[in-house]
């Protein structure tokens, strides 16, 4: 059996315990938490219960899931992996590029792993993105645009709180960019520049907009904002052949379309005069162009699980690996510096 421990019982804490409960050959075997509610809760289910780190790292385990608000991630990670036990650790990895160098260096001296939740790799949306990105269906792209807007204008819970590493940047950048990178995972970042603002939650930005360029001259536009009232499509991107959108998270609602053959945006107004206020932005003619199906995909949700539990079994090799996540949060800490800065930050990330 692969015994597991959990460290915050919280909302995330259950859905791993979830997670962990479809293997036949995975068990939960102890909980660790500073509320009385969620240590019963977890009794209930059939865990020891812990509060004291030292206790719960003295259970036999071979992996802990750390489930806690961010400014605890580095912290339980080096001491887990000090006590012989592999980390699964929730997004953030932590609050900066010294913490998880921190943990890196701690992982390679022990020999267990650390990897971080970054299951939006497996989203529907994403992977029809890159399949029709990678097919080249649309041209050569220059552009791609990542929205993720909410309605309520609020973070909840301990996202609110600065010392507990609150803030959208935190909760979804962290996914945005991890999603980006792996997009064209041979390309540096070669600028970035952000805005990052609190618009209705002052105590942490609860909006933000990141500007990356490539080292292929991609540009990467990720937005998140929690107060939207009107949407906009999940994915936008421009190619030199045509243009795909798809509408919303989790669903490849949408349409891609491109022009035909060696058609040219100019050859349909050559010699026309009467085609709107502006023959520069006058739209082709429908015959001109040709609609792309966006693909279908299989469901993945259990994909980051599966590849962890074969990890365990060494069976595989993790999905999430340390020098992706190390990037990631290079690519945090410089969006947070342009916004305080209000500078382009150029580099090789």
């Amino acid at each position: 059996m692969i015994k597991a421990g959990i460290i915050g019982f919280g909302y995330m804490g259950h859905f791993h315990y979830e997670k962990a409960k479809k293997f036949d050959d995975v068990e939960v075997v102890a909980a660790l938490d500073n509320n009385e509610e969620k240590l019963s809760e977890a009794k209930e289910l059939g865990m020891r219960t812990y509060d004291s780190i030292d206790e719960f790292l003295k259970e036999d385990m071979d992996l802990v899931v750390i489930a806690t608000p961010n400014q605890w991630h580095a912290k339980f990670a080096i001491a887990a992996m000090k006590a012989g036990k592999n980390v699964l650790c929730e997004k953030p990895a932590t609050m900066s590029v010294k913490e998880i160098e921190d943990v890196i260096a701690v992982s390679k001296e022990t020999g267990k792993f650390f990897t971080v939740h970054q299951q939006r790799r497996f989203d529907e949306d994403y992977r029809a993105l890159c399949q029709v990105i990678r097919s080249g269906e649309i041209g050569n792209v220059t552009t791609v645009e990542s929205k993720v807007l909410g309605e309520r204008g609020v973070c909840f819970g301990w996202r609110g709180d600065p010392e507990s590493g609150g803030g959208m940047l935190y909760d979804w950048g962290v996914h945005l960019i991890d999603q980006m990178l792996q997009l064209y995972p041979d390309e540096k970042v070669v600028s970035v520049y952000a805005r990052i603002m609190s618009i209705l939650t002052p105590a942490v930005d609860d909006s933000f907009e990141i500007n990356m360029k490539l080292s292929n001259d991609v540009c990467i536009k990720v937005t998140v904002t929690t107060f939207a009232l009107e949407k906009l499509p999940r994915w936008f991107v421009f190619g030199d052949r045509g243009t795909l959108r798809i509408e919303n998270i989790m669903s490849t609602e949408g349409r891609a379309r491109r022009i035909k053959g060696d058609v040219r945006g100019f050859d349909s107004v050559v010699g026309k005069k009467n085609l709107g206020p502006s023959r520069t932005m006058a739209p082709l003619k429908p015959e001109y162009l040709e609609e792309i199906p966006i693909p279908k995909q299989e469901d993945m949700s259990m994909e980051y699980w599966n590849n962890l539990v074969d990890t365990l079994r060494g069976k595989a090799s993790l999905h999430v690996t340390t020098d992706q996540i190390l990037r990631q949060m290079k690519i945090v800490e410089a969006s947070f510096k342009s916004a305080e800065l209000n500078e382009v930050i150029k580099g090789e990330i």
